[in-house]
């Protein structure tokens, strides 16, 4: 349904502009999304028109903005759909620039001649629906292929960032890729933002593993997270059948079979990246391989990276969060297994890791286990039943029954971090079950005998 909505929008507006003697085709990916019969959440026209013209003729439709204009481009948002009207153009891009000096044009062919890949190169006559394709993108679609406009090399010289968006498309419409990429050194000259919107794409797409090997193999990703490149050839011991870029790559694979909703891009970063912390930490004895405090390493290499490429720190902080504590969950894997785990070990990990985290921290630790040769991954399953026991009880809420100011009034203390240290001290009692959470009596007396405990092993406190 959502397709005829947008045709009657777009008659309308094609009827104006040739009542006033104008061209207007739909070009881009609407019309190849209509083709494959996806949908397109937006419409791109184009037109003979000058931008002027274009405002004018559209005036009363919808909200006119038009940030860019200098561009030739003039948006429209008419009810739910946002719609932007770009005038014909050619462009010459600058060596050292992605952004083109734009000169507007008269022609249809110059300006599909100008677009990134034959499958974006396709325009309709939204009255007849006649299609211009000059280019076979058509063929290109039914033959499941992403192919430049022209000759490869100068459409990417031009915007070096189209060598992400050939990646992204494939994994996105299950194409293959029919390019070459020569010179991945030319995305140096994109921004940081650019590339990570293209990088989350790409990672939010159907194949995000199979994006993220195309962007090492091409060179692109020695660029943009050389990180990543590093885990290669670092082999992982008897637990594994594969170096840490492989079993990364696996992990991520996994990872995307399952559906965090609004934090699925958090998620399959920390599955991309949850052994990023390796090959720092690698060392071999008589015992095997070992990887000590790597999870630790990882977290701050993480942050770093995902910094380094304009992520939101509320993303940057729980993919950090997650990579930080990946390894918890399996020093715990034997005494799960064997049913010796204790309810307060299970209580102080969800407080550890948080309510909102634990579960995809759950998530990740299962695809890790089931990309080795670990065979014990059905752990995860009853260390799942008991954090989801736990939760019930709202771990996260659980607090010391007297606070700092109660306990520097009846001890006599200044405000210190040993006040902290023995509110901390009360709340996991609360946690382990030994303390009444509105036990303040017993609170008081646990305090007295926390201070003087350190009293004897300080002398003072």
């Amino acid at each position: 349904m959502w397709y005829y909505i947008d045709m009657e929008m777009l008659e309308r507006i094609a009827i104006k502009f040739r009542d006033a003697g104008f061209d207007l085709f739909e070009v881009g990916g609407h019309v190849r999304d209509s083709l494959l019969g996806r949908e397109s959440k937006d419409i791109d026209l184009t037109t003979n028109a000058r931008p002027e013209e274009i405002k004018r003729l559209i005036e009363g439709m919808g909200t006119i903005y038009n940030m860019g204009e200098r561009f030739g481009t003039i948006g429209l948002l008419c009810d739910d759909t946002q719609i932007e009207i770009t005038t014909y153009r050619k462009e010459v891009y600058p060596a050292d620039s992605r952004k083109p000096d734009v000169v507007f044009g008269d022609l249809l062919l110059e300006d599909l001649s100008r677009r990134d890949f034959t499958i974006n190169a396709i325009a309709r006559n939204p009255l007849t629906g006649e299609v211009i394709d000059p280019f076979n993108g058509k063929k290109d679609i039914e033959a499941r292929i992403i192919r430049c406009v022209g000759n490869e090399d100068e459409r990417f010289d031009e915007d070096p960032l189209r060598m992400l968006r050939a990646i992204r498309f494939a994994c996105q419409l299950n194409f293959s890729l029919l390019v070459r990429i020569n010179k991945p050194e030319r995305i140096d000259i994109v921004s940081k933002e650019r590339i990570r919107d293209e990088f989350a794409k790409i990672l939010l797409s159907d194949k995000p593993a199979y994006g993220v090997r195309k962007l090492c193999n091409t060179g692109i990703m020695d660029r943009i997270i050389p990180e990543f490149i590093a885990l290669k050839h670092i082999a992982q011991g008897k637990n594994h059948i594969k170096d840490a870029y492989d079993h990364s790559l696996l992990v991520l694979h996994k990872g995307a079979r399952i559906d965090q909703g609004e934090r699925n891009l958090t998620f399959r970063l920390a599955c991309m990246l949850h052994d990023i912390g390796k090959p720092e930490t690698k060392v071999e004895d008589e015992d095997g391989v070992h990887f000590y405090s790597h999870h630790n390493v990882g977290a701050r290499k993480a942050r770093k990276l995902l910094q380094r490429l304009r992520f939101e720190n509320e993303i940057n902080e729980s993919v950090c969060h997650l990579i930080k504590y990946h390894m918890t969950p399996i020093v715990l894997q034997r005494e799960i297994s064997g049913g010796r785990i204790k309810k307060r070990i299970i209580m102080r990990l969800v407080r550890k890791v948080g309510e909102a985290d634990i579960g995809m921290l759950l998530d990740l630790v299962r695809c890790d286990i089931r990309s080795s040769k670990n065979p014990r991954y059905k752990f995860v399953t009853i260390l799942t039943r008991m954090v989801t026991e736990c939760l019930k009880e709202e771990p996260s809420k659980m607090t010391s029954p007297i606070d700092g100011k109660e306990i520097m009034g009846e001890f006599g203390l200044k405000p210190s971090r040993v006040v902290g240290e023995i509110k901390n001290h009360l709340t996991n009692l609360v946690v382990d079950g030994v303390l009444d959470k509105d036990d303040r009596e017993g609170a008081f007396a646990k305090a007295r005998e926390y201070i003087d405990a350190r009293r004897n092993q300080l002398g003072t406190i």
